[in-house]
């Protein structure tokens, strides 16, 4: 295996797998993480591997991104044999492996779509969190969160500050086949305003600056929704935090013209 240095992002990778796995949001293998960087190398010409779209704003960058059937539990342990290395071409068009682990996760079209988005849109968040937290999913099987000005509204209700972090509310994406590049545009297109999109039956995805930063939105959003169902498992249907007092603070923290 061709060993690479970026001690700075494989300790963002361990420190939240470790949480992830410490959580049980990421049961065996599932779930995945990248991180966007500057590319480190050329990419040689018979290492070119065709990509099922162009992605003209990820162009001589690279990709950090968990490899294929890893697990958050070792990663959490030692992320170096679980982390491949991924440059795009100087066309967009192609991509080549450059080090580390060799058989990238199924859903590498799916990241690459969605780091293309973010270049665009939010060059500051280059780090992508996908994991399976158990009381997001459940909020899918109910007929009422089936959209996300619903599942927004209700849940980021829940606890004062919900909303404050997360001002734009989330995304949702209807359900769709599991690592397929249309789950990853569709999720593209969500991102070019959430930090949070919600794949309905199947998990949550996230953004930030950092991996630690992306699990901090995540964090807010899941105890939000464990707050839900606590409430619910007492008898209560809870009303939640008035639309007049969510603007109120979000005016109070400059945050209104986000909402």
């Amino acid at each position: 295996m061709t060993k690479f240095s970026y001690q700075n992002e494989l300790d963002d990778f361990k420190a939240t797998a470790h949480w992830l796995a410490l959580r049980g949001w990421s049961e065996a293998a599932g779930g995945n993480m990248s991180i966007r960087l500057d590319a480190p190398a050329k990419l040689h010409e018979n290492d070119h591997i065709k990509l099922p779209i162009d992605v003209p704003y990820l162009a001589g960058k690279a990709v950090l991104l968990t490899g294929s059937g890893t697990r958050a539990r070792e990663i959490g342990l030692d992320p170096l044999p679980h982390i491949g290395l991924y440059k795009i071409s100087d066309d967009g068009r192609y991509y080549g492996w450059i080090a580390g682990n060799k058989t990238p996760s199924m859903e590498l079209p799916a990241h690459f779509a969605i780091h293309n988005t973010l270049e665009q849109h939010r060059p500051g968040d280059k780090a992508i969190l996908h994991t399976h937290p158990v009381s997001l999913i459940a909020l899918c099987h109910m007929p009422l969160f089936n959209n996300a000005k619903a599942i927004s509204d209700k849940i980021l209700s829940m606890q004062s500050e919900a909303r404050l972090i997360l001002p734009e509310g989330i995304g949702f994406v209807k359900h769709a086949l599991p690592g397929s590049l249309e789950l990853g545009l569709k999720s593209a297109l969500e991102l070019e305003r959430h930090h949070l999109v919600l794949w309905q039956y199947h998990g949550i995805l996230a953004t930030g600056e950092t991996l630690a930063g992306a699990f901090d939105k995540l964090e807010v959003f899941e105890k939000s929704a464990r707050v839900y169902w606590q409430l619910r498992a007492a008898g209560l249907d809870p009303c939640g935090i008035s639309e007049a007092e969510i603007k109120h603070t979000l005016k109070a923290f400059g945050r209104l013209e986000r909402y």
